[in-house]
């Protein structure tokens, strides 16, 4: 791991042994002399991966489901073709400071992003594990050096270097699918943690449909607000009866105008 520029191990201060260090902890104790050890995380970058909750064919229903939601088009989890899927553990830095007394955990990509929106991603402590170097074949390496990150945390974050409490590279799990829809091919994420679906570009709802049938409503429930001014002034000469009665023809007025754009807003659902 020397891509990410920093030690990866906290060692025993008795017997020099490398320490199991737990997500969390502040104290570890040697399996070799038994030793509990303080440990100072400020200086040390820890690896750690996540667990993968789901499998390949789970990931994939997620994506499914996703596509049936509505950001999509319609009928998009039905005609569109997956054409691949891979999975991979995606590099992450963590980094815990402290303000005013409360712990504040920051995210950074170390790696470049296929989608942007990658860098949203939430890392569930419960399900942090020491990194095993068996997952070398399936983690990307990092490319976005430490130095990076404790730059973006001083200078974008307004971090204190002393209010730095620990610095993990955080492999997380994730699928990535290729899916073919109307001549165009698409790339979709799914966090292996949580299911959660990441997509920059996908087939998405046309939306001018929906914008005119609200411009539409708006329009005519703000002509239909001037009936209770009108009454007002042509309704006899009672000021409170006649406005009353305008209040009355506009409640009926807003429902009849309900019906028409709500089969109208159905319609084109069913289409779009």
């Amino acid at each position: 791991m020397d891509e990410i520029g920093a030690s990866t191990l906290l060692l025993c201060k008795q017997c020099a042994a490398a320490l199991v260090v737990e997500q969390g902890a502040k104290y570890a104790t040697c399996e070799y002399c038994g030793t509990v050890n303080f440990l100072d995380k400020s200086e040390v970058v820890l690896h750690y991966a996540v667990r993968p909750t789901i499998d390949g064919d789970q990931a994939k229903a997620s994506l499914r489901r996703w596509m049936a939601g509505n950001q999509t088009v319609k009928g998009l989890d039905t005609a569109a073709r997956i054409d691949s899927q891979e999975f991979e553990f995606f590099p992450m830095w963590m980094a815990r400071t402290e303000d005013r007394g409360k712990e504040v955990i920051h995210l950074k990509p170390a790696a470049a992003l296929s989608i942007v929106g990658l860098g949203e991603l939430r890392v569930p402590a419960s399900d942090l594990m020491p990194y095993d170097d068996s997952l070398d074949d399936q983690a990307m390496k990092p490319t976005v050096p430490v130095t990076a990150l404790r730059s973006w945390l001083t200078d974008d974050e307004g971090v204190a270097a002393g209010a730095i409490r620990e610095i993990s590279l955080v492999h997380l799990p994730i699928y990535q699918f290729k899916y073919y829809y109307k001549g165009q091919t698409y790339t979709a994420l799914i966090d292996g943690a949580t299911s959660q679906v990441f997509a920059a570009i996908y087939p998405s709802k046309f939306e001018l449909p929906y914008l005119s049938i609200a411009g539409c409503g708006c329009l005519a429930y703000f002509v239909a607000a001037f009936i209770p001014l009108i009454s007002t002034f042509t309704l006899g000469s009672n000021v409170v009866e006649s406005a009353g009665v305008g209040i009355i023809l506009y409640l009926m007025v807003a429902v009849v105008l309900a019906i028409p754009i709500f089969i109208i807003a159905a319609s084109v659902s069913r289409k779009f």
